[in-house]
Protein backbone atom coordinates (compact mmCIF):
# COMPACT_ATOMS: atom_id res chain seq x y z
CA UNK A 1 0.00 0.00 0.00
CA UNK A 2 1.23 3.43 -1.10
CA UNK A 3 1.52 6.36 1.59
CA UNK A 4 1.16 8.56 -0.76
CA UNK A 5 -2.14 8.67 -3.42
CA UNK A 6 -1.04 11.87 -5.54
CA UNK A 7 2.23 9.97 -6.30
CA UNK A 8 0.03 6.54 -7.39
CA UNK A 9 -0.02 5.70 -11.06
CA UNK A 10 -3.32 5.57 -13.09
CA UNK A 11 -5.32 3.03 -12.64
CA UNK A 12 -7.30 0.74 -15.11
CA UNK A 13 -10.95 1.05 -13.83
CA UNK A 14 -12.69 -1.32 -16.14
CA UNK A 15 -13.04 -4.34 -13.37
CA UNK A 16 -14.18 -1.57 -10.65
CA UNK A 17 -17.55 -2.86 -8.56
CA UNK A 18 -18.81 0.77 -8.64
CA UNK A 19 -18.28 1.64 -11.84
CA UNK A 20 -21.13 0.88 -14.49
CA UNK A 21 -19.94 0.39 -17.68
CA UNK A 22 -23.32 1.68 -19.16
CA UNK A 23 -23.32 4.73 -16.87
CA UNK A 24 -19.41 5.42 -17.90
CA UNK A 25 -19.67 5.20 -21.50
CA UNK A 26 -22.15 8.50 -21.58
CA UNK A 27 -19.63 10.58 -19.56
CA UNK A 28 -16.80 9.37 -22.24
CA UNK A 29 -19.09 10.18 -24.85
CA UNK A 30 -19.16 13.86 -23.91
CA UNK A 31 -16.04 14.15 -22.21
CA UNK A 32 -14.58 16.57 -24.22
CA UNK A 33 -17.47 19.08 -23.20
CA UNK A 34 -16.97 19.58 -19.42
CA UNK A 35 -15.94 23.08 -19.70
CA UNK A 36 -18.25 24.29 -21.99
CA UNK A 37 -20.46 26.72 -19.94
CA UNK A 38 -23.26 26.22 -22.10
CA UNK A 39 -22.88 22.31 -23.17
CA UNK A 40 -24.33 19.14 -21.72
CA UNK A 41 -22.87 20.08 -18.57
CA UNK A 42 -24.47 23.55 -17.88
CA UNK A 43 -25.74 22.67 -15.58
CA UNK A 44 -23.07 21.18 -13.23
CA UNK A 45 -21.75 24.76 -14.13
CA UNK A 46 -24.43 26.59 -12.37
CA UNK A 47 -24.94 24.35 -9.87
CA UNK A 48 -21.18 24.43 -9.17
CA UNK A 49 -20.89 28.19 -6.81
CA UNK A 50 -23.91 27.34 -4.23
CA UNK A 51 -22.16 23.53 -3.58
CA UNK A 52 -18.92 25.21 -3.28
CA UNK A 53 -20.13 27.53 -1.38
CA UNK A 54 -22.16 24.67 1.32
CA UNK A 55 -19.00 22.92 1.51
CA UNK A 56 -17.16 25.79 2.88
CA UNK A 57 -19.77 27.01 5.30
CA UNK A 58 -19.63 23.37 6.41
CA UNK A 59 -15.90 22.66 6.45
CA UNK A 60 -15.97 26.26 8.65
CA UNK A 61 -18.15 25.01 11.27
CA UNK A 62 -16.68 21.67 11.32
CA UNK A 63 -13.07 22.57 12.05
CA UNK A 64 -14.32 25.80 14.06
CA UNK A 65 -13.01 28.40 11.56
CA UNK A 66 -14.37 31.56 9.97
CA UNK A 67 -16.11 30.83 6.95
CA UNK A 68 -15.54 34.58 5.78
CA UNK A 69 -11.56 33.71 5.89
CA UNK A 70 -10.49 30.87 4.18
CA UNK A 71 -7.24 30.92 5.02
CA UNK A 72 -6.93 27.77 7.57
CA UNK A 73 -8.07 25.93 4.71
CA UNK A 74 -4.25 25.46 3.32
CA UNK A 75 -3.16 22.42 4.52
CA UNK A 76 -6.28 20.18 4.54
CA UNK A 77 -7.01 18.19 2.21
CA UNK A 78 -9.78 16.83 -0.39
CA UNK A 79 -10.47 14.55 -2.53
CA UNK A 80 -13.39 14.72 -5.02
CA UNK A 81 -14.54 11.19 -5.92
CA UNK A 82 -15.79 11.47 -9.98
CA UNK A 83 -14.63 14.64 -10.33
CA UNK A 84 -15.38 14.51 -14.61
CA UNK A 85 -13.48 17.44 -16.01
CA UNK A 86 -12.68 19.10 -12.76
CA UNK A 87 -15.25 21.58 -12.02
CA UNK A 88 -15.70 21.13 -8.27
CA UNK A 89 -11.99 20.10 -8.24
CA UNK A 90 -10.38 23.51 -8.95
CA UNK A 91 -12.77 25.55 -6.95
CA UNK A 92 -11.69 23.19 -3.92
CA UNK A 93 -8.51 23.81 -4.53
CA UNK A 94 -9.02 27.85 -4.33
CA UNK A 95 -9.89 27.93 -1.53
CA UNK A 96 -6.78 26.50 -0.25
CA UNK A 97 -6.95 23.00 0.08
CA UNK A 98 -4.95 20.44 -1.48
CA UNK A 99 -6.85 18.40 -3.49
CA UNK A 100 -7.11 14.95 -5.40
CA UNK A 101 -9.51 14.66 -8.27
CA UNK A 102 -10.65 10.95 -8.99
CA UNK A 103 -12.84 9.50 -11.97
CA UNK A 104 -13.16 6.30 -13.55
CA UNK A 105 -12.79 7.38 -17.02
CA UNK A 106 -8.89 8.59 -17.89
CA UNK A 107 -11.25 10.79 -20.61
CA UNK A 108 -12.54 13.06 -17.93
CA UNK A 109 -9.37 12.94 -16.39
CA UNK A 110 -7.27 13.73 -19.39
CA UNK A 111 -9.62 16.50 -19.85
CA UNK A 112 -9.32 18.26 -15.87
CA UNK A 113 -5.25 18.17 -16.61
CA UNK A 114 -5.37 19.56 -19.36
CA UNK A 115 -7.92 22.52 -18.28
CA UNK A 116 -6.19 22.63 -14.95
CA UNK A 117 -2.91 23.23 -17.22
CA UNK A 118 -4.25 26.60 -17.96
CA UNK A 119 -4.34 28.37 -15.16
CA UNK A 120 -1.31 29.53 -13.22
CA UNK A 121 -2.22 28.68 -10.09
CA UNK A 122 -1.87 25.18 -10.32
CA UNK A 123 1.60 24.87 -12.17
CA UNK A 124 3.54 23.87 -9.03
CA UNK A 125 1.45 20.37 -9.00
CA UNK A 126 0.73 20.82 -5.24
CA UNK A 127 -2.21 22.18 -4.85
CA UNK A 128 -4.21 19.91 -7.41
CA UNK A 129 -3.53 16.23 -8.50
CA UNK A 130 -5.99 14.26 -10.86
CA UNK A 131 -5.92 9.91 -10.73
CA UNK A 132 -7.96 8.12 -12.73
CA UNK A 133 -8.97 5.50 -10.52
CA UNK A 134 -12.08 4.67 -8.23
CA UNK A 135 -12.69 5.54 -4.10
CA UNK A 136 -12.33 1.24 -3.65
CA UNK A 137 -9.15 1.31 -5.53
CA UNK A 138 -7.48 4.24 -3.93
CA UNK A 139 -9.05 2.95 -0.41
CA UNK A 140 -7.09 -0.28 -1.39
CA UNK A 141 -3.86 0.94 -2.60
CA UNK A 142 -3.32 4.22 -0.31
CA UNK A 143 -2.83 5.25 3.18
CA UNK A 144 -3.66 8.56 2.44
CA UNK A 145 -6.93 9.57 3.91
CA UNK A 146 -8.77 12.84 3.66
CA UNK A 147 -9.89 16.01 5.68
CA UNK A 148 -13.02 15.96 3.39
CA UNK A 149 -14.13 13.23 0.79
CA UNK A 150 -16.73 15.10 -1.72
CA UNK A 151 -18.49 13.49 -4.27
CA UNK A 152 -20.84 15.54 -6.45
CA UNK A 153 -23.33 14.14 -9.23
CA UNK A 154 -22.02 10.87 -8.49
CA UNK A 155 -24.13 8.35 -6.38
CA UNK A 156 -27.22 8.29 -9.07
CA UNK A 157 -24.85 6.50 -11.87
CA UNK A 158 -22.88 3.51 -9.53
CA UNK A 159 -23.62 0.14 -9.42
CA UNK A 160 -24.15 -0.26 -5.55
CA UNK A 161 -24.79 3.19 -3.57
CA UNK A 162 -24.55 1.75 -0.03
CA UNK A 163 -20.72 0.08 -1.10
CA UNK A 164 -19.67 3.19 -3.07
CA UNK A 165 -20.83 5.57 0.28
CA UNK A 166 -18.57 2.78 2.47
CA UNK A 167 -15.84 3.26 0.17
CA UNK A 168 -15.98 7.25 0.54
CA UNK A 169 -15.98 6.73 4.39
CA UNK A 170 -13.21 4.50 4.05
CA UNK A 171 -11.11 7.43 2.80
CA UNK A 172 -12.31 9.93 5.21
CA UNK A 173 -9.97 10.61 8.17
CA UNK A 174 -11.98 10.26 11.63
CA UNK A 175 -14.30 13.30 11.98
CA UNK A 176 -13.67 14.37 8.55
CA UNK A 177 -16.57 15.72 6.13
CA UNK A 178 -18.25 13.96 3.57
CA UNK A 179 -20.40 15.62 1.48
CA UNK A 180 -22.56 14.07 -1.68
CA UNK A 181 -25.11 16.00 -4.07
CA UNK A 182 -27.33 14.42 -6.16
CA UNK A 183 -31.26 13.84 -6.76
CA UNK A 184 -34.45 12.93 -4.85
CA UNK A 185 -36.90 10.23 -6.33
CA UNK A 186 -39.87 12.27 -6.52
CA UNK A 187 -42.15 13.48 -9.56
CA UNK A 188 -40.33 16.81 -9.64
CA UNK A 189 -36.81 15.78 -10.09
CA UNK A 190 -38.25 13.75 -13.09
CA UNK A 191 -39.25 16.62 -14.90
CA UNK A 192 -37.08 18.83 -13.46
CA UNK A 193 -33.78 16.78 -13.78
CA UNK A 194 -35.26 14.33 -16.78
CA UNK A 195 -38.08 15.75 -19.27
CA UNK A 196 -37.13 19.39 -19.35
CA UNK A 197 -33.04 18.82 -19.78
CA UNK A 198 -33.50 15.64 -21.75
CA UNK A 199 -36.15 16.10 -23.55
CA UNK A 200 -37.47 19.87 -24.08
CA UNK A 201 -34.37 21.79 -23.88
CA UNK A 202 -32.28 19.08 -25.21
CA UNK A 203 -29.27 20.16 -23.45
CA UNK A 204 -28.55 17.21 -22.08
CA UNK A 205 -28.17 13.85 -24.15
CA UNK A 206 -31.11 11.83 -23.66
CA UNK A 207 -30.65 8.67 -21.17
CA UNK A 208 -28.00 10.64 -19.37
CA UNK A 209 -30.16 9.96 -15.74
CA UNK A 210 -32.46 7.35 -14.68
CA UNK A 211 -34.97 8.19 -12.56
CA UNK A 212 -35.08 4.78 -10.55
CA UNK A 213 -31.29 5.62 -9.19
CA UNK A 214 -32.29 9.15 -7.75
CA UNK A 215 -32.34 8.98 -4.04
CA UNK A 216 -34.36 9.76 -1.04
CA UNK A 217 -32.60 12.11 1.17
CA UNK A 218 -33.76 9.97 4.10
CA UNK A 219 -32.11 6.65 2.53
CA UNK A 220 -29.15 8.96 2.06
CA UNK A 221 -28.98 9.44 5.70
CA UNK A 222 -29.77 6.23 6.62
CA UNK A 223 -27.12 4.65 4.90
CA UNK A 224 -24.26 6.96 6.26
CA UNK A 225 -26.00 6.07 9.55
CA UNK A 226 -25.23 2.48 9.03
CA UNK A 227 -22.08 3.12 8.20
CA UNK A 228 -21.04 5.46 11.67
CA UNK A 229 -21.60 8.93 10.23
CA UNK A 230 -23.40 11.54 11.48
CA UNK A 231 -25.66 13.69 8.84
CA UNK A 232 -24.95 17.32 9.39
CA UNK A 233 -26.69 19.48 6.82
CA UNK A 234 -28.87 18.46 4.26
CA UNK A 235 -30.52 21.74 1.33
CA UNK A 236 -32.05 21.97 -1.57
CA UNK A 237 -30.25 22.85 -4.77
CA UNK A 238 -33.05 24.93 -6.87
CA UNK A 239 -32.19 25.41 -10.71
CA UNK A 240 -33.32 28.25 -12.80
CA UNK A 241 -33.08 27.61 -16.03
CA UNK A 242 -34.07 30.79 -17.52
CA UNK A 243 -31.58 32.74 -15.41
CA UNK A 244 -29.09 30.10 -15.55
CA UNK A 245 -28.68 30.07 -11.73
CA UNK A 246 -28.91 27.77 -9.00
CA UNK A 247 -30.21 28.46 -5.43
CA UNK A 248 -29.06 26.79 -2.32
CA UNK A 249 -32.12 26.86 -0.04
CA UNK A 250 -33.18 24.60 3.13
CA UNK A 251 -34.78 21.51 3.07
CA UNK A 252 -37.73 22.56 5.49
CA UNK A 253 -39.28 25.95 4.45
CA UNK A 254 -41.77 26.81 7.91
CA UNK A 255 -44.14 23.56 8.47
CA UNK A 256 -43.50 21.81 4.57
CA UNK A 257 -40.74 19.44 5.39
CA UNK A 258 -38.32 18.44 3.29
CA UNK A 259 -39.67 21.16 0.13
CA UNK A 260 -36.53 22.53 -0.19
CA UNK A 261 -35.18 18.99 -1.60
CA UNK A 262 -37.50 17.90 -3.95
CA UNK A 263 -35.17 17.80 -7.07
CA UNK A 264 -31.73 18.84 -6.81
CA UNK A 265 -29.90 18.17 -3.23
CA UNK A 266 -26.50 18.48 -1.22
CA UNK A 267 -25.92 17.04 2.34
CA UNK A 268 -23.26 16.89 5.02
CA UNK A 269 -22.16 14.27 6.87
CA UNK A 270 -19.14 13.71 9.49
CA UNK A 271 -17.51 10.62 10.27
CA UNK A 272 -17.06 9.28 13.71
CA UNK A 273 -13.64 10.36 15.43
Amino acid sequence: MHSDASALPDMDTDGSRSVSAQELAKFIKISNEWWDPMGPFKYLHTMNRPRIQFIREIMSDLFRQPSDNIRWMAGHTAVDVGCGGGLASESLARLGLSVLGIDAAAENVAMARIHMKSDPLFSSGDRLKYMQTTAEQLVASSEDRFDAVVSLEVIEHVNDPVEFCKSLMDLAKPGALVVLSTMNRTALSYLVDIVVPEYLMRSVPQGTHEHSKFIVPDELRLIFRSLGAEPLDTRGLILDPLNNQCHLVPSDLGLLRNIGVQANYISAFRKSS
